[in-house]
């Protein structure tokens, strides 16, 4: 069991179990150490996060802070539908479902991830008018969006 100051930092968590985690085939999209000395971890993998890979990565963290040296409360989870892309890996993973993109500009943008790189991402869009009574649909567009464009992104339920 590794010691820890008093004062735990998420830099220090994520610099002791990254590395495992990655080694077991998960990737993690955020790590918060609040000020109550709660510690909430997102994690996720390609196949999608279990309550038994939420158990296992409990006791990863677990097993590198000593209890004795730090009072704290862990919560490990998947991000969920609710929260924002925030990883290429994440786009990759998502690859083929429809999400929603507010740039840094302030353009929303909706489609599906056609493909994504650790870049940027190419978004299939297409664009519905109403006619009367009738939607017709444009034909399909890519476009290449920038990560580093990115303000917001979140999967769609579809």
């Amino acid at each position: 069991m590794l010691l820890i100051s008093k004062m735990i930092t998420s830099e220090t968590i994520r610099g002791l179990i990254e590395k495992d985690l990655y080694e077991k085939g998960f990737f993690l999209v955020d790590l918060q150490v609040k000020p109550s000395g709660k510690i909430v971890v997102f994690a996720d993998n390609f196949a999608g996060i279990t309550l038994d890979d939420c158990v296992s990565i409990t006791r990863l963290i677990e097993s590198k802070i000593d209890r004795n040296l730090e009072d704290y409360e862990l919560e490990v989870s998947s991000p969920g539908l609710d929260n924002p892309l925030k990883l290429p890996v994440q786009y990759k993973k998502n690859a083929g479902k429809f999400i929603r993109i507010v740039t840094l500009d302030g353009k929303t943008r909706e489609g599906r991830i056609k493909e994504a790189d650790d870049e940027k991402l190419m978004l299939e869009t297409g664009v519905k008018k109403k006619t009367g009574k009738k939607k017709e649909e444009n034909p399909a567009q890519c476009i290449e969006i920038s990560y580093n464009t990115v303000k917001t992104a979140k999967v769609l339920i579809r």
